[in-house]
């Protein structure tokens, strides 16, 4: 038999021992192309929590102005419709609220109704719904990157209060 040979006594065995123990020498933009691909990743992973807290913050101030242009009309006397939805659109967002139909111009872009208190009976109502979209911002960069994602949530808040005014009620 032969005398037995050492693992690295090859030249080229030598090499790749030296290019074993010197890590970079062949490796340039490693580093950069695994930061960028991690860097978007986690970049996604912190951006969707927020998105959704920025879409649960929309919502809370949808219903607060429906309370509150439904609270304003409750204690109006004379009831006047366009004095309410000009109230309740004021404390809209313009910028979180979308809707085609919008009728908060030039306060917010969302779509406020109003339903006057109506009937002869005591307990006479009125209602103050708002409503618009809310666009995810994750959900558009998944369209710009081709997966085909409606991009929005519909948010819509109704708040029904007796209106104060009634003259038939003792």
């Amino acid at each position: 038999m032969g005398t037995p040979r050492e693992p690295w006594s090859t030249p080229h065995s030598r090499s790749r021992l030296l290019q074993l123990l010197r890590p970079g020498v062949n490796n340039k933009g490693q580093q950069l192309v695994e930061f960028s691909l991690v860097f978007v990743f986690l970049l996604v992973i912190a951006w969707i929590p927020a998105d959704f807290g920025i879409a649960f913050y929309t919502g809370q101030l949808a219903l607060n102005a429906s309370r509150e242009g439904a609270r304003i009309g409750a204690v109006t006397n004379p009831f006047n419709i366009d004095d309410v939805k000009t109230e309740t659109c004021k404390r809209l967002p313009r910028a979180l609220l979308v809707d085609a139909a919008t009728n908060c111009a030039p306060y917010a872009r969302a779509k406020v109704t109003v339903t006057p208190p109506a009937g002869t009976a005591c307990n006479q109502q009125l209602s103050v719904t708002v409503e618009g979209k809310y666009n995810f911002f994750f959900y558009r960069f998944l369209n710009l990157m081709g997966v085909s994602v409606d991009p929005g949530v519909d948010i819509k808040h109704t708040t029904k209060v007796r209106w104060e005014h009634q003259d038939t009620c003792a």
